[in-house]
C-alpha cells in the first residue's frame, strides 16, 4: 500500500510540475520575488534608502532606531515588516494614520529604550549603489540625509 501511495505522490508531483510550466510560469511560487516577478527584465537597484528615528529622551541623551529594532524577532533574516510599517504609518502616513500611530510608535519606542522620549527626528538617508565596488554601498557616507519630520512626544497623546 505504501509503495502505491508514494508512486501517486511522484506522478501528481510531476503533473503539477508539468502543469506550472505548461501555463508559462503564471504560478510560479517565486513571482513575488522582485528579482523573479519581473523576469528577464530585471535590473538592480541603483538607490537605496533607510528610515531612523533620531530620539531625544527626557534626559537628553540622544538615541538612533532603525525599524529593525523596534521590535525582538527570532528570525534576525526577516525583512521586519512590522517595525517599517509602524514607522512608514506614523512617520509618513497621512494625518489620520499618523494620529492612530505615532501614539504607539512612542510607546514602543519608551519600551524599548526603557526610557521618556521628548522628541523624534524621522530621517531618510540615501546610498546610490556601486556594484563594482565592495561592498556597494558605504553605510557610513549616504548620499543624502532628508529630515522628514519633527514631532514632540507630549503632542502625540
Amino acid at each position: 500500500m505504501e509503495t502505491q501511495e508514494l508512486r501517486l505522490a511522484k506522478y501528481f508531483t510531476a503533473g503539477i510540475s508539468f502543469l506550472l510550466m505548461a501555463l508559462g510560469g503564471t504560478f510560479w511560487p517565486f513571482t513575488l520575488w522582485d528579482m523573479y516577478s519581473t523576469g528577464d527584465n530585471y535590473s538592480p537597484p541603483t538607490e537605496v534608502n533607510r528610515l531612523e528615528l533620531h530620539v531625544l529622551d527626557k534626559s537628553g541623551k540622544q538615541h538612533v532606531l532603525r525599524p529593525m529594532d523596534l521590535y525582538t524577532l527570532d528570525d534576525d533574516t526577516s525583512n521586519q515588516t512590522p517595525g517599517h510599517q509602524l514607522m512608514q504609518k506614523a512617520i509618513e502616513g497621512n494625518a489620520k494614520q499618523q494620529a492612530i500611530y505615532r501614539p504607539y510608535l512612542i510607546q514602543q519606542v519608551e519600551f524599548v529604550l526603557d526610557t521618556q522620549i521628548e522628541q523624534v527626528e524621522a530621517w531618510r538617508y540615501f546610498w546610490q549603489v556601486d556594484f563594482e565596488q565592495q561592498p556597494p554601498i558605504d553605510i557610513n557616507q549616504p548620499a543624502q540625509t532628508v529630515l522628514i519630520d519633527r514631532f514632540l512626544a507630549d503632542s502625540t497623546d
